[in-house]
């Protein structure tokens, strides 16, 4: 630890005489974490310093997972071992950690979103040809990029044993780790379930009632129940609590499971897209128009799932539910003291159109695009015009003769 805390003062050096040490980003328990420059490709990188007692742990897990290449995971460029530590040089990415995600008072819609993020970077882990499995999926793994994108890091590491046996208080079961005499990183059925419920309770975090707004840790509830803010709809409550609670009769317990709920709310809960007012589309595309947003707010309004964990109906007013973690009654209670988030309702101002008006305009359109104009006797107009000449020619001729005589 000595040399650990010796290597986060020293901002200003030079690795391998190309890695420039900028500014310190994260202190870990076992490795600090820098903003860096590599000096050679002109770019930012993150450079992780590990002490060297921790040297092995470190290079097994970048071996098992260097050539991993994801849109949800933090990529490796370089792997640097000095007398005093090693240092490992990833993609830096510009976003905003999980600290910060707590303090943004996330909608339900977007924490969906990020587990459906997560468990993507967990099942490409997770195929044949790699088999590795996360093990110390904490808060410290997440950084959300200005995209949008969720970056998972610090895949194949041993798992931090102080938070997960914290959290295991929350229906985690006997131990917070299955198989601990497996090698780190190495897949097996109990750890790809740990990952998941380690998913689980990160999604719990951002959801949970009862913290202060410019809270950036979550401290598991001492009495093991689950409280949700009065705004998360019950279907992402009960998804939640499934994750959590090991003995839940439908526990979720693989990635590829927990992505396919998380995937089907947040379709259901993801917002309409406008249309600006001001900006009318013709007649014939009005309709068109019209008909996404309309579907996407009847997929908002979505029927509770009824399996017995949760009673409480979509839009009910309780100021929180609460699901117990120990036992498998689970029950439902009340809470008064937590205070309310309603979301702002949808106007729908931009489609007061009436569907039967949007049809009527849609049709005059094709109407009037299809009937075809009325055609002229060009042949009759030649003729008339050849008649009116003559007749207007022996007229003077005629009325010239009489004026000469």
């Amino acid at each position: 630890m000595r040399n650990l805390e010796r290597l986060t003062v020293e901002t200003g050096r030079v690795i391998q005489r190309r890695y420039l040490l900028q500014r310190l980003i994260q202190q870990g328990q076992t490795s600090a974490v820098y903003q860096g420059f590599d000096q050679v490709l002109q770019r930012t990188v993150a450079v992780k310093a590990a002490a060297v007692e921790h040297i092995s742990i470190y290079r097994a897990a970048i071996r098992a997972t260097a050539q991993f290449t994801h849109p949800n995971i933090i990529g490796i460029y370089d792997l640097i071992l000095e007398p005093d530590a090693l240092y490992i040089v990833q993609e830096y990415v510009d976003g905003d950690d999980f600290g910060t995600l707590l303090q943004s008072q996330l909608s339900p819609y977007y924490v969906v979103d990020l587990g459906v993020q997560i468990c993507q970077a967990l099942m490409y882990a997770a195929t044949p040809s790699r088999k590795i499995c996360h093990g110390d999926l904490t808060p410290a793994a997440i950084v959300r990029d200005r995209r949008g994108f969720v970056r998972v890091n610090n895949f194949a590491l041993p798992g931090d044993v102080h938070y997960f046996s914290t959290w295991n208080i929350l229906g985690g079961g006997p131990t917070p780790f299955s198989d601990p005499d497996l090698p780190v990183g190495q897949a097996s059925e109990g750890r790809y379930a740990d990952d998941t419920r380690a998913v689980g309770l990160l999604l719990y975090q951002l959801l949970t009632s009862g913290r202060s707004a410019d809270a950036r840790t979550v401290e598991p509830p001492t009495d093991g129940r689950l409280r949700f803010m009065r705004n998360t709809p019950p279907e992402v409550c009960e998804v939640v609590a499934r994750t959590v609670i090991r003995q839940h009769p439908q526990n979720i317990s693989a990635a590829e499971a927990l992505h396919a709920e998380l995937k089907k709310l947040a379709d259901a809960l993801a917002p309409a897209i406008p249309v600006p007012a001001m900006a009318q589309p013709a007649p014939a595309l009005a309709y068109q128009v019209a008909e996404e947003p309309a579907g996407r707010a009847a997929q908002a309004q979505f029927m509770p799932v009824r399996t017995g964990l949760l009673s409480q109906p979509l839009g009910a007013s309780p100021d929180s539910t609460s699901l117990s973690g120990a036992g498998n009654d689970f029950p439902t209670r009340v809470d008064a003291n937590e205070r309310m988030v309603r979301p702002e309702p949808t106007t729908g101002a931009s489609f007061d159109m009436s569907m039967s008006s949007q049809l009527a305009a849609a049709r005059q359109a094709a109407y009037n695009e299809g009937t075809p104009a009325k055609r002229v006797n060009m042949p009759l107009i030649i003729i008339l015009g050849l008649f009116l000449f003559a007749l207007f020619f022996g007229i003077g001729y005629y009325l010239s003769t009489l004026l000469i005589h």
